[in-house]
């Protein structure tokens, strides 16, 4: 496939750029530029062609140049005008040609080295003109010749495969001569991975080779519920490099083949790897031999099968200028279907688009569509609030009906259709009607009839009656769900739904969910902690944003919640609690510290740090206590160790080394009291250490500490903070459009 192409009118130039393991796909390129031109001159979206356009030079990545290998006459060249130029009557300078290839040339995927493939020039605009970037130069097809292999193989680490003793994860395979020579030679790729859907989840790293038109494919593989798998990915997440280690049954030690590979901005795709398999690894039983079958069934797999990608994908770099709201429009939509969970979890985990690139491309076409006042799709409401394009869910309808009504005051500034027109301003009010907000004037305006207060727009009898009716049987199932026991033991008439819902499989997360919508009565709130043990990881990590939302109403169910027999429970509560901030639970969040035997104290020390300097004072007197010889369920070192960390993470919360807090620990450094000054000096000698532990942990930094508890604090944060997290199913989105309709 075309990998570029230059054109210079003025020279009257073209010049198509390819990688240098596409030398033997010379021909077919020349036949498929010359097809797509005359396809482009018989519709009529390019009425001349001249001669030089249709027969351009050709360069390779390594600066080769070579004319092109097919003669095409001029009478073939239907509707072409002007003299034919030879490939050889200009010569470039070398110098102007590798400039302008930098400067013109896409960038690459985050990762990517050598390409066996790319996007040619129609892939590069939509249908409607509209530039769009996609696609990615990672190989998206294998060969159709028998050359193209497989090879699975395990991933381990080498101790001293590096200067002075440094690990570096490893690939070996005994391979033939002919094997180890072609891998050997070959431009190659990595990424990481998460391979779903061989009934055990796989995770490791996936080298592809291109030489002279053959592709092959090596996937390293480490078992996710082995300890070597936490080491192996702690490495990747720091520095994503693999050693690929070729031998063979008559390889010496001289004709061994070592090559390192790495790959740029994949750390953080390395660690989604590993919490996302160890959370699938958590959801089910496997049997003993289930990491053996699902390597069988991965060898199976032909190489087209293997290099298959996500259907929606993303570019490194796509939508770097999002002028017109037609061009944000299409990349909405496109940004909205390229994130669905499957294909956003195939891009990231096969595909090896970048984390940071993701972010970024979502960021920049967020940006646009309050600009150009268009309502993000669902999934994106919560990361717009979070990320600062808007203070809150009022002011982001606002800002978006203020920038629609500018959009399209402007004669010239709107080239949206006017069906999309409508849609614009429908899904405004959408969002308005879900998160009850007020219309704003623009959109009230602009639908008709706005009350004289300047909100909402008068609804339709029946709709108001809709509403009434599910907000009266919203209430009864909340009052039910706090049904009082009559002395009889039977629950009150009418009551007990709630209860019965939550402990539904197939309904409980979005009974919870509405449950807790529009600020949630006590009962509720009562009602969906009781149940929240039940309720498996992914629907926890879905509850957390509509759980925070509620700030201190949750807070004394909380309280109850650091004590529940499972981890993930008591971990959430202690996010959710660090979140909300209330002075009130330093005290239940000290004890927990204490009696915490699982690493969910760092989480509960990281709560009470985000509380602020109110907590010093009661770490010290827990200190103290522990002095004086009161019994704790952990030893008097470790309690300090823990009362040190706490101490941290409050100067880091207050502002790290020029913060008030930090005068005060070390002024308690100082202490006559000889604990105290033990576990506040600790706490200044590590607040570097418990500073990176928290961004890591945030997700702002590639975690190495890669224990699936560890793995769960992350994705709560992302959860809460930037969630995404698909709750309504379609049936329920379809009745909720019907109420703004």
């Amino acid at each position: 496939m075309i990998d570029w192409l230059e054109i210079h009118i003025s020279r009257q130039r073209a010049t198509v750029i390819l990688g240098p393991q596409q030398r033997a796909d010379l021909p077919g390129v020349v036949a498929e530029h010359v097809s797509a031109i005359e396809e482009r001159i018989a519709d009529g979206t390019l009425p001349h062609a001249t001669g030089w356009l249709l027969r351009p030079h050709w360069r390779f990545n390594d600066s080769d140049v070579v004319t092109a290998v097919r003669e095409v006459p001029t009478g073939e060249m239907r509707g072409a005008s002007g003299p034919a130029r030879r490939a050889d009557d200009s010569k470039e300078d070398p110098a102007e040609t590798e400039d302008t290839a930098k400067r013109r040339a896409p960038r690459r995927p985050s990762g990517s080295h050598d390409t066996g493939g790319g996007v040619t020039p129609r892939d590069r605009q939509s249908s409607d003109g509209v530039p769009r970037l996609v696609g990615t130069s990672w190989p998206r097809e294998a060969p159709a010749s028998r050359a193209a292999d497989t090879h699975v193989a395990m991933l381990t680490m080498d101790h001293g495969a590096m200067e002075g003793g440094a690990e570096l994860v490893t690939v070996s395979l005994d391979l033939d001569e002919a094997g180890r020579a072609m891998w050997g030679q070959a431009a190659l790729q990595v990424r990481p991975i998460h391979l779903r859907g061989h009934g055990y989840p796989l995770i490791g790293v996936r080298l592809v080779a291109s030489y002279l038109g053959r592709m092959a494919l090596i996937d390293g593989v480490v078992d996710v519920g082995s300890e070597d798998a936490g080491p192996v990915f702690a490495a990747l997440s720091r520095r994503f490099r693999v050693q690929l280690v070729l031998a063979g049954a008559r390889a010496t030690s001289t004709s061994i083949i070592r090559r390192e590979v790495s790959a740029r901005d994949l750390e953080r795709n390395a660690a989604l790897c590993l919490e996302s398999a160890r959370a699938a690894l958590a959801r089910s039983e496997y049997p003993r031999e289930a990491f053996a079958e699902a390597l069988d069934h991965l060898r199976e797999a032909s190489i087209e099968d293997r290099l298959r990608g996500a259907s929606e994908t993303l570019l490194a770099g796509s939508y770097r200028h999002l002028i017109s709201p037609r061009e944000t429009w299409v990349a909405l939509e496109h940004l909205e279907n390229a994130s669905d969970k499957q294909n956003l979890a195939t891009l990231l985990e096969v595909d090896g688009l970048s984390v940071d690139e993701y972010e970024a491309i979502r960021r920049r076409v967020l940006v646009a569509s309050v600009e150009q006042g268009l309502c993000a799709p669902r999934r994106f409401w919560r990361r717009i609030i979070a990320s600062g394009l808007a203070d809150d869910f009022d002011d982001y309808a606002g800002r978006l009906s203020r920038a629609r009504g500018e959009a399209e005051s402007e004669a010239e500034g709107d080239d949206l259709e006017p069906d999309q027109r409508r849609l614009a301003w429908a899904r405004i009010a959408e969002l308005c009607d879900l998160k009850q907000l007020e219309y704003p004037p623009e959109l009230s305006a602009q639908r008709g009839g706005h009350e004289s207060s300047g909100g909402r727009a008068k609804e339709p009898e029946a709709r108001r009656e809709q509403r009434r009716r599910r907000a009266t049987d919203e209430a009864a199932r909340s009052r039910s769900a706090a049904g009082e026991i009559e002395t009889r033991g039977e629950v009150r008439r009418g009551g007990g739904s709630l209860s019965a819902d939550l402990r539904n499989t197939n309904v409980r997360l979005r009974v919870a969910t509405a449950s807790l919508a529009q600020g949630g009565s006590s009962e509720a709130i009562v009602a969906v902690l009781d149940a929240l043990d039940q309720f498996d990881e992914e629907e926890l990590l879905a509850l957390l944003p509509s759980l925070a939302e509620l700030g201190t109403q949750v807070v004394p169910g909380l309280h109850g919640k650091l004590d529940s027999p499972r981890q993930q429970v008591r971990q959430a509560s202690a996010i959710l609690l660090g979140i909300v901030g209330d002075p009130s639970s330093i005290a239940p969040l000290i004890r927990r510290l204490t009696h915490e035997d699982s690493r969910v104290w760092f989480d509960v020390a990281r709560a009470i740090g985000s509380i602020g300097s109110a907590s010093l004072e009661r770490l010290c007197a827990l200190v103290r206590q522990s002095a004086r010889g009161d019994a704790f369920p952990i030893r008097h070192r470790e309690l300090l160790a823990r009362a040190g960390r706490a101490m941290a993470e409050v100067v880091i919360a207050d502002g790290g080394e020029d913060s008030i807090a930090h005068d005060s620990v070390e002024a308690l450094a100082q202490s006559t009291e000889t604990d105290i000054s033990v576990a506040a000096g600790r706490a200044l000698a590590t607040l570097g250490d418990v500073s990176v532990a928290g961004a890591q942990v945030r997700g702002e930094r590639s975690l190495p500490d890669m224990t699936q508890l560890r793995g769960f604090a992350r994705r709560a944060y992302e959860a809460i903070l930037v969630p995404e997290f698909e709750i309504l199913d379609d049936e329920e989105v379809e009745v909720e459009a019907e109420l703004i309709s």
